[in-house]
C-alpha cells in the first residue's frame, strides 16, 4: 500500500509540473494500463502465488 501511496505522489506530483498536452498523453496511457489489467489472464492469487509472494497452505495427509 506505501509504494501505491508513493506512486501517486509521485503520478500527481508529474502531473501539474507538465503542461496539459503531457497530462492528455498520460491518461491514455493509465487508461490502456486499466483496460489491460481487466484483460489479465491470471486472478490475482494466481498472480502472487506465481511471483512468490502468495503462500500456499499444504492439505495434511
Amino acid at each position: 500500500m506505501d509504494e501505491r501511496l508513493a506512486f501517486i505522489r509521485l503520478y500527481v506530483k508529474k502531473l501539474k509540473e507538465n503542461p496539459d498536452d503531457i497530462f492528455r498523453q498520460q491518461v491514455r496511457l493509465v487508461n490502456s494500463f486499466l483496460k489491460a489489467a481487466k484483460n489479465f489472464p491470471l486472478t490475482k492469487e494466481e498472480y502472487l502465488k506465481l511471483k512468490g509472494e502468495l503462500k500456499v497452505k499444504k492439505k495434511p495427509g
